[in-house]
């Protein structure tokens, strides 16, 4: 068949016959242009006139001839006839079992080739054979009799054989299937077997539902179900296909499923059996690696339009590589290389399309949207294999892989596109180390040249010209591949435009210089001569400007810039230099050269014409530059008349343009000028120098005019040139370091012979003539010194033996030869040392005839003058500059390489990066600059378009192409979504659709849960159009069903939109086609079982989006579908159908309680109706419990199921029986089930466990107990069986639990399973754990069970004390804590059950805890960091905290371990305060959290009083605000890592970092409750830190604001458990914390109480108290009397301390008032009064303000608060004492009052108003009634009572109204009867004292003998230090110091009263006194220091005699 065409291209038959021709070059000829014609007419899109079955098989016929030429291209042209057009005439004509089998035998002829690409195509052409012929057939199978593509021996032909397996690919069985199952699974492998389409297709269906029935691993056991579908997929495509790849896909989410159970210990059970007799399962990854290389093979190559197989093919892969990362094994190698062919295969393809006339961007664009897609998917798919092995296979071949990734790598549209990738791969070949880092470095400074370059030529980002000159290196890298003039012109105007900032700016002179140099070594000809014609102008204008006198820049100076060395350019000497040695290199084009040097020649003419043009010192500074490189200027000069005629002027000695060294050096210079003439010119010069330069005659004359002229011009000239080659020509290895040596030690020697000296120097040049010698030589000390002397002593004139010395001088020079051409450093010191040049030149003078000197110093000559150009070596010298012009008297080779450049770099670098990282594919790195290009001009992929770039000034090579658009177009997959989106949405053919849908499909799996909200929302339109109405014909199924698919991976993948607009929907829709076709029971199963897969994916938890009012219906009328389904035998319409309504059982149904029941009952039934305990079937049942909680659940009250007997009895028995089912999910569901139902018995279950003892050995509960204790059953099944045993516990009894747990050994199990506590959750799945595990939970069950029974029972906890199960717990406590996110299982058995049972053990128990756990600092330590654990995870359990406060109050009792953990938070402060806000959280109002938050604080405060200051607590709060500020104030943001904690310690450190200071309610919890959240919404919760007690009494206000609200607290409710709390922490607080005292004031407390109480006072329901209490009754006014108790009490708490002082006179008042208001209350509560008095004592200890307001009548008040106390005095102490020991209290308390009231009395002394108002009330009348008259006198008084008033005395008798004289007969009385030294003695003395004071008193008091005799008694008391006193004197002088004082008071001040004392007796005995104490003093001075008083008493004693004589 022939296809016609309009063009003249056509391929005829004669020339197709060339290909089979026996002559190899015609064959080879035809190929070229059948290849050629046939390639341009498919890219241009041209119609070729030509036998597409001819050239087929001529192509095929082409391998009959041997050897196989061109193969490649043969089969390359096969590939793309087949994919062209042409294809359905080859179809028609070739069946393809015959092309196949052409193809086998082309690949037996290549087999020998061994030719990798030949294989690859011949495997894409075998799959396009498939793809072609299937496609074309498609409509002919759908019309056929259904009848397989495979042949029956096809399918029949199974064998595991086929698949390779071998011995590794096995591993043990997991799980045995029973027999039954055995039985039922080959009937599914039988069922696979069918030969017609639609039957297998009905069992696929079949088999996808029922696998879920079964562990997966049974599946890849006998009978091999997995492998038969893997065998059955290779045989068959279109429908059938896709339902085996749809059954494969349940089969990878079962395996899944199944690792993810595996992987956690609650699913672990001991295995019965041994390896040796268990089955054999094929291992997971080599079932994996089966299905996903049976999947790449399915894969064919890319075609032009969407490839319907695909899609679910890749989705496939996807979930088992997920699958792979699940199990983390690695991708098996031959697969990762599969995918690392399949990846640059598609790259090729989707490269190879090109533009052409007919193929517009647009449909360039169609056609590579799929095959670019694809290739986006498999570029990520190979990235994320490798991420895997990389971490899966630590002996991975990373430079494999690195060579796998580099076509991504390379992928520069991928990249840009997909910017996550281009991260990701990022880090993957950082972690591939392989040494890609530098390329990666050079990439990205390319990529930043381009950038900036780029930005250059777009006005809006254009640099200024100091920008740009700094960012010159970065430009000039890309210039030459930008090829912009224009940017070069930019860059040279920048260069002049900153010429008035290189002054003051150097680095921008460098810059500018380093610009310069760029530019005149640019490697592109064109661009090179651009800048020479833009730098020369700014030259020509400078200097033009000096001739024309006018101003060359404005604000510049012409001469200050020439003196800068700035002529138009900034020029240096480097510059300079390399201009004269660049122009002149051969490498050049003539034309480029010619340029370069002309530029040059013409700089240097105007540099030399400014000579003439300045001033000469002007001048002198501008030749700086030039002087360096003179030599060189001299050389190139040589051509060019007129710079040499400027030059030589210039040198000449007479002018003053230059110095005379610089002149002459320069003169120097033209001896070795090829110009005689100017050569003796230059020779006279010199010798004029040299004579100018000795003006002392110091040397030696040289020779005059005449003999210059004699010697001719040829001095310097050598010919032929000294051989380099020969100067080394010693070339033995000859030891030579000690002749050397020796030489030199000589030459030091001084006064040498002349001729020993010159025999030396021989012997030296002669050794010298070996290089290594010559090193050795330099490197000696004194060296330098001896060339310099050697060369330099001859020439002096006065030089004695210098005729000696001259003979000298050939060696030295010899010598200073090779030392220059060997050292470096040599040459760089002499070159600047103008002496050496001299002493050369005048040794060249005075020896001209001398040959062989003058050709060796001439060479030294031309070595200080070009010495930075050469590089001598041991043979040769090379030299980097042209000197051919010059006479070079030495033979030297020309070094050519110039310096790199930034442009050489740039193009290094792209050279580098294209043969590295591009593999040299040139259009691929040419593209990726053009994209890259782009990208930077247009800002983003989606903004590139071809006009951006078609304006810029840049090569046509960097500009965007037709093709890369369309790839970059075709890879921005978020467009061509919404574009495939918008065509389907305007599409109505079935077929198209399908299509579409297809590709959506892989659009979905490419974007997974990132496909934009736009397109998501078409995507949920285009669904919701097709999906919302039931398919009417089998075209409409078919599309529907596609839909389903599509919808389902959608759901799968998370898109958002979908998800809620399905749910809206079925909402609104009640005729939906999902309830359609749910509601139809003739609907067949694959379309059921779609829709199912839908909605359950939809009910999933991830999914849902809130509460639809569908969910209940629908769970009704699925209900009673089942059933319907079930009675009709439609069992799996019923599975599907369980499926959802175990999804809706999650969601709220809104039945009421009547209706649960009956569906529990229901589905009891249903579950009941599939009576079979194996696998099959398994999955019903589940879904049948599932629902059965789930109902259970939503019940607002226990569903009334239980019962003595009937349907409840019934249940439960049914339930038990599927405790035992062989399916572990399901006995897990059966024990949740039994748990509800023995919750919902209530009170009857112990009736009902009656009826079971018979059923069950042993009941219920021991079952239960059994079950748990079986090492043999799954942890869950073990835990759940638990928990139902402690929910049988308290039903059971306590007796009958202690029996059981005997019988069973429960303690000895427990302490057996702690040794095999697995703590972490994961296991490995390569190796069963041997033996029996037990997990966390296990361990949590045991301890748990052991705390019921404690809390049933107290006593057992002493037995349980004694095992050794409670000794190992702590252990478990000490163990390393799991890693996230496995800690929460470990942390709940320790914090939840393990202190639990400690602190249930304090009661009875506590000397056991204080031996074991209260004495193990390392349990202690682990308990500290199990806080921090606690408090750490996220969402905390509070169960856990308050076991944690329990057993931190049990610790905190015993001492030890108190301290301990006083110092641990001394460490770490924060974890106390985070402990204690945690729990005083609003949150936890009236919870159990809060009050034990509140106990532990009230603990350690109240430890915190009597505690060291070590060990508080309180402190270590206060202490942390120098750390809070730190890190608050002073900003300290170090962020510290997560470290892997070695142990609890290192733990607890890394919280410490972790909390900082987490000490904000921010962090804490949300309070539940509403009105709570109301009231702290208004509040302003935020507080300024800057102490931790600050936020501690925060959260305690915030309290006591909720318990205590000002405005609507009431007296009359009951005082909870948490006001009086709340009220003693706080009291507490305030009393040890002055920082929160401080801040109470500052937020009001006081405030707040004093209005409660004000209010309360004031409230008219209540009115005066003694009313209230006759109205209402005594006992009601409990409630106020104990509200009142509990605030006063904080009150008290409050205010005893010296830092909560009242200072503010409005607020004392308010007190005392308030108190005052009080006090009717008082005399119905003992502990009210006494409260009220404690309080009213400690107002008044420190507040002189207080004492002022008490002891004043307030207004409205007809007492003072002080007079209310001292009735309070008075009658407390009068009153009789009740008898009887049920008074003891009052009694005690009456003593109190009394010492309370007192001691306000004593306050208020110190105020004048108090002192007024006690005498006016004469309170020392009652010392008439409290002491005895006389001697016989008995006081029915108490003793301390009796003190309490004396001491008030004491003090009131300072002051003048007290200390009048007043019973005195009493107080002496008092002082007889007392005892020396006893309190209420000494009182008395004191007052006494106080009464001397007086001076009223003097006369009454020393006249009254009773009191003298009282003091003289004293005066003689014996005391212990003084001798004779024996035992029974006194301990101290106490009593005698104040006699004394009142002596010294009463009679030192008068000289009556003194002459008295003298006369009497008792001055004689003071002195007797005074004498044993002087005594004392002298004999025992430190027991004289020591003793009490005794010095204070000498002191005293000195005074009163001092007084007495005077």
């Amino acid at each position: 068949m022939s296809t016609s065409s309009k063009l003249t291209l056509s391929l005829g038959e004669q020339q197709l016959a060339k290909l089979t021709n026996e002559a190899p070059e015609i064959r080879m000829r035809a190929l070229e242009q059948v290849e050629t014609r046939f390639i341009r007419c498919l890219q241009h899109g041209e119609p070729i006139n030509f036998k597409p079955v001819l050239l087929l098989k001529q192509l095929i016929r082409w391998f009959g001839y041997s050897p196989p030429a061109a193969a490649d291209r043969v089969l390359a042209l096969m590939l793309e006839l087949l994919r062209s057009n042409y294809v359905d005439a080859i179809v028609h004509k070739i069946p393809g079992q015959r092309l196949l089998t052409e193809l086998d035998k082309i690949r037996k002829i290549l087999g020998s080739l061994q030719s990798k690409r030949a294989m690859e195509l011949l495997d894409d052409l075998q799959s396009l054979i498939a793809v072609v012929y299937n496609e074309t057939t498609s409509v002919d199978r759908d019309h056929s009799s259904g009848e397989s593509q495979s042949s029956n021996s096809e399918i029949g032909d199974f064998s595991i054989e086929r698949f390779k397996l071998g011995p590794a690919d096995y591993e043990p069985a997991w799980t045995r299937a029973s027999l039954d199952d055995m039985a039922t699974m080959k009937t599914f492998v039988d069922s696979l077997t069918i030969d017609i389409d639609l039957e297998l297709l009905d069992h696929l269906t079949n088999l996808q539902i029922k696998l879920c029935d079964y562990p997966a691993e049974y599946l890849l056991q006998t009978p091999h179900i997995f492998l038969r579908l893997l065998h059955i997929q290779r045989m068959h495509a279109d429908k059938v296909l896709l339902q085996i790849n749809r059954t494969l896909f349940t089969t990878v989410k079962l395996l899944q499923r199944r690792l993810s159970i595996r992987s956690k210990t609650l699913y672990y059970s001991a295995s019965i059996e041994s390896l040796e007799t268990s089955p054999q399962q094929l291992r997971v990854s080599s079932a994996l690696t089966l299905l996903l290389n049976g999947c790449l093979e399915l894969l064919g190559p890319p075609q032009l339009e969407v490839c319907r197989h695909n899609w679910h093919i890749i989705e496939l892969i996807v979930e088992v590589i997920e699958t792979f990362c699940q199990i983390s094994a690695p991708v098996p190698n031959r697969i990762v290389e599969r995918l690392g062919l399949i990846v640059p295969n598609l790259l090729d393809y989707c490269g190879r399309f090109n533009a052409g006339p007919d193929n517009e961007l647009t449909n360039l664009t169609r056609n590579l949207m799929i095959p670019r897609l694809q290739s986006l998917i498999f570029n990520g798919l190979l990235m994320d294999v490798t991420s895997l092995n990389l971490k899966t296979n630590p002996k991975m071949d990373k430079v494999a892989a690195r060579a796998l990734l580099q076509p991504i790598m390379t992928d520069s549209v991928y990249l840009a596109c997909v910017p996550l990738r281009m991260q990701e791969l990022c880090d993957l070949c950082d972690s591939l180390k392989s040494g890609t880092q530098a390329e990666k470095q050079q990439m990205v400074r390319l990529k930043q040249a381009y950038s900036t370059a780029l930005n250059q030529l777009v006005s809006k980002t254009r640099l200024a010209p100091r920008e740009l000159l700094r960012e010159q290196r970065q430009v000039c890298l890309v210039l030459i591949q930008l090829g912009s003039e224009k940017l070069l012109k930019q860059l040279c105007q920048a260069l002049v435009k900153c010429s008035c900032f290189y002054g003051t700016q150097p680095e921008l002179r460098q810059e500018a210089e380093s610009l310069l140099s760029t530019l005149f070594d640019l490697p592109d000809e064109r661009l090179r001569g651009s800048a020479l014609r833009l730098l020369k102008q700014p030259v020509v204008d400078h200097f033009h400007a000096f001739l024309n006198n006018t101003n060359y820049l404005t604000g510049c100076s012409n001469i200050e810039l020439a003196r800068q060395h700035i002529l138009g350019l900034p020029m240096s000497t480097r510059l300079l230099r390399k201009l004269l040695v660049h122009a002149w290199m051969p490498h050049q084009s003539q034309q480029a050269q010619a340029q370069l040097q002309q530029w040059c020649i013409d700089y240097l003419i105007m540099l030399l014409g400014l000579a003439k043009l300045v001033d000469t010192k002007d001048f002198y500074k501008i030749f700086k530059i030039v002087l360096p490189v003179m030599p060189l200027v001299i050389c190139r000069a040589i051509n060019y008349p007129q710079l040499q005629q400027l030059l030589f002027e210039l040198l000449n000695p007479d002018t003053d343009y230059l110095d005379p060294p610089q002149a002459m050096r320069g003169n120097v210079c033209y001896l070795y000028h090829p110009d005689g003439k100017l050569r003796t010119e230059a020779q006279t010069r010199v010798a004029y120098a040299l004579m100018l330069q000795d003006s002392q005659k110091k040397y030696k004359p040289i020779p005059d005019q005449l003999c210059l002229a004699l010697m001719g011009p040829d001095l310097c000239l050598v010919r032929p040139p000294l051989n380099y080659s020969k100067l080394f020509s010693e070339r033995m290895n000859l030891p030579f370091t000690r002749s050397l040596q020796a030489l030199l030690r000589l030459l030091e020697t001084p006064d040498m012979k002349p001729g020993i000296r010159r025999s030396t120097l021989i012997q030296l040049n002669v050794l010298l003539h070996n290089w290594q010698a010559v090193e050795a030589f330099t490197n000696c000390d004194g060296s330098y010194m001896l060339c310099l002397n050697a060369l330099h002593n001859p020439l002096l004139r006065e030089k004695k033996d210098s005729s000696m010395d001259a003979d000298a001088m050939p060696p030295a020079i010899s010598i200073l030869l090779r030392v220059l051409f060997r050292s470096e450093h040599f040459r760089q010191e002499f070159k600047d040392n103008g002496e050496i040049l001299c002493c050369l030149l005048r040794c060249l003078y005075m020896h001209p005839l001398e040959a062989q000197v003058r050709t060796e110093v001439s060479v030294c000559i031309f070595q200080l003058l070009f010495h930075e150009h050469m590089t001598p070596t041991e043979e040769r010298l090379v030299m980097d500059v042209d000197l051919s012009p010059l006479m070079v008297p030495v033979s030297y080779e020309k070094d050519h390489s110039s310096p790199p450049t930034a442009a050489s770099e740039g193009i290094a670098l792209q050279d580098h990066l294209l043969a590295k990282h591009f593999g040299g594919k040139e259009a691929l790195a040419a593209q990726h600059w053009r994209l890259y290009t782009a990208q930077r001009v247009c800002g983003s992929p989606e903004d590139m378009k071809l006009s951006a770039l078609h304006g810029l000034d840049i090569i046509n090579t960097l500009k965007l192409r037709p093709a890369d658009l369309a790839l970059v177009q075709a890879s921005l997959v978020n467009v061509q979504l919404q574009n495939q989106l918008v065509e389907a949405g305007n599409c109505s053919n079935h077929e198209m659709l399908q299509k579409y849908v297809a590709s959506l499909h892989l659009f979905v799996g490419f974007l997974h849960n990132k496909v934009p909200a736009a397109a998501c929302t078409n995507l949920w339109k285009l669904m919701h159009k097709y999906l919302k109405v039931s398919p009417g014909n089998e075209a409409d199924r078919e599309l529907y069903m596609a839909l389903l698919d599509l919808c389902l991976s959608c759901l799968r993948h998370g898109l958002p939109r979908v998800p809620m607009g399905l749910c809206t929907a079925l909402s609104t829709d009640p005729h939906h086609s999902f309830f359609v076709i749910l509601r139809d029971t003739k609907i067949s199963l694959s379309l059921l079982h779609l829709v199912t897969d839908c909605l359950v994916e939809l009910l999933s938890e991830e999914h849902y989006q809130g509460h639809f009012s569908w969910y209940g219906k629908l769970f009704m009328e699925l209900s009673a579908l089942a059933r319907t389904h079930f009675e009709e035998r439609n069992l799996q319409h019923v599975r599907c159908l369980l499926r959802i309504l175990s999804k809706l059982g999650e969601c709220p149904l809104e039945l009421d309680d009547n209706k649960l029941q009956m569906y529990y009952q229901h589905f009891v039934q249903l579950s009941s109706n599939l009576r079979t305990s194996t696998q099959t079937g398994a999955q019903w049942q589940r879904d049948c419990l599932l629902v059965i909680c789930q109902l259970h659940e939503q019940s607002e009250s226990p569903l009334p199921i239980g019962g003595k007997s009937g349907c409840g009895t019934k249940v439960l028995r049914y339930l038990l029986g599927l405790c035992g089912h062989g399916d572990g999910e399901v006995r897990a569901l059966a024990w949740v089930s039994l748990a509800n139902w023995i919750r919902s018995s209530g009170d009857s279950m112990a009736s009902i466990l009656l009826e079971f003892v018979d059923a069950l050995p042993g009941g219920l509960a021991a079952c239960c107990l059994s079950t748990m204790l079986d090492g043999h059953e799954q942890m869950l099944v073990r835990e759940l069986a638990a928990r139902v045993f402690e929910l049988l516990m308290p039903h059971i009894g306590a007796t009958a639990c202690c029996e059981l747990l005997k019988c069973h050994s429960f303690l000895q199990e427990a302490h057996t399973a702690l040794a095999t506590l697995e703590l972490y959750p994961i296991l490995r799945q390569e190796k069963e754990p041997s033996g029996t595990k037990n997990s966390c939970e296990i361990i949590a069950c045991y301890v748990s069970i052991c705390v019921n029974l404690v809390l049933l029972q107290p006593t057992w906890c002493a037995t349980l004390c004694e095992h050794a199960f409670t000794n190992a717990l702590s252990d478990v406590l000490k163990l390393r804590t799991p890693e996230k996110p496995h800690h929460s299982a470990y942390l709940e058995l320790c914090a939840g059950q393990i202190c639990k049972l400690y602190a249930v053990c304090y009661q009875l128990n506590f000397e056991f805890l204080q031996r074991s756990i209260c004495r193990d600092t390392a349990l202690l330590k682990s308990f500290f960091a199990l806080i921090g654990d606690v408090l750490w995870q996220h969402g905390m359990p509070k169960h856990q905290l308050v076991q944690v406060l329990k057993l931190l109050m049990v610790f905190c009792k015993d001492k030890n371990a108190y301290e301990f953990l006083c110092d641990q938070f001394r460490e770490h402060p924060e974890m106390f305060a985070n402990l204690m806000l945690f729990g005083l959280s609003p949150a936890y109002v009236q919870e159990e959290l809060q009050r034990y938050t509140l106990a532990t604080l009230s603990l350690v405060l109240i430890k915190a009083q009597a505690g060291k200051e070590e060990h508080n607590l309180l402190k270590v709060l206060e202490s942390y605000v120098d750390e809070t500020h730190m890190i608050v104030d002073g900003k300290d943001a170090k962020a510290d890592s997560d470290t892997d904690n070695e142990d609890k310690e290192n733990n607890t450190n890394a919280l410490n970092k972790q909390f900082k200071m987490s000490l904000s309610l921010k962090g804490l919890p949300k309070p539940n409750n509403k009105a709570i959240a109301k009231y702290l919404k208004g509040k302003k919760t935020h507080v300024e830190f800057t102490n931790g007690v600050v936020f501690l009494y925060h959260a305690l206000d915030q309290l006591f604001e909720l318990h205590y609200p000002a405005k609507t607290f009431s007296f009359l409710q009951p005082a909870s458990k948490s006001h009086s709390q709340i009220c003693e922490v706080l009291g507490n607080l305030l009393k040890e914390s002055a920082v929160a005292v401080d801040t109470a004031r500052n937020y009001g407390l006081l405030e707040h109480v004093i209005q409660l109480l004000e209010t309360f006072l004031d409230d008219g329901s209540v009115g005066n108290a003694t009313v209230y209490v006759r109205r209402v009754g005594a006992h009601k006014s409990r409630d106020i009397i104990n509200n009142l108790i509990v605030l006063l009490n904080m009150m008290v708490h409050w205010h005893n301390s010296p830092h909560a002082v009242i200072t503010d006179t409005v607020m004392a008042s308010r007190v005392v008032r308030v108190l005052l208001r009080l006090w009717p209350w008082l005399s119905h509560s003992a502990i009210l009064k006494n409260m009220t008095v404690c309080l009213t004592t400690f107002l008044t200890e420190h507040s002189f303000e207080m004492c002022k307001q008490t002891s004043l009548v307030l207004s409205s008040q007809s007492h003072s608060l002080l007079q209310l106390m001292v009735r309070v005095a008075d009658h407390e102490t009068t009153k009789k004492e009740l008898p009887g020991a049920k008074n003891a209290y009052l009694n005690c308390n009456s003593q109190a009052v009394v010492e309370a009231a007192l001691r306000v009395m004593i306050n208020c002394c110190s105020c004048a108003e108090g002192r007024l108002s006690l005498g006016k009330m004469r309170v020392l009348d009652m010392f008439d009634t409290i002491l005895p008259g006389n001697s016989s006198g008995v006081s029915k008084v108490k003793q301390d009572v009796v003190l309490s008033w004396l001491t008030f005395w004491g003090i009131f008798s300072r002051y003048e109204l007290g200390y009048k004289m007043c019973h005195m007969p009493a107080l002496l009385n008092t002082v007889r009867r007392s005892p020396p030294l006893s309190k209420i003695r000494m009182c008395c003395l004191r007052i006494l004292r106080n009464m001397c004071f007086c001076n009223s008193n003097r006369l009454q008091l020393v006249g009254m003998g009773p009191f003298m005799n009282l003091l003289g008694d004293i005066v003689i008391q014996p005391v212990r230090c003084v001798g004779g006193a024996g035992d029974t004197g006194l301990e101290s002088f106490e009593e005698h110091n104040l006699v004394v004082l009142c002596l010294w008071k009463l009679f030192g001040f008068s000289a009556k009263y003194r002459a008295l004392l003298r006369g009497s007796k008792l001055f004689k005995q003071l002195s007797i006194l005074f004498d044993q104490l002087a005594i004392l003093e002298s004999q025992q001075p430190q027991h004289f220091k020591t003793f009490p008083f005794a010095s204070d008493l000498n002191n005293m004693l000195w005074y009163l005699f001092e007084a007495l004589n005077p």
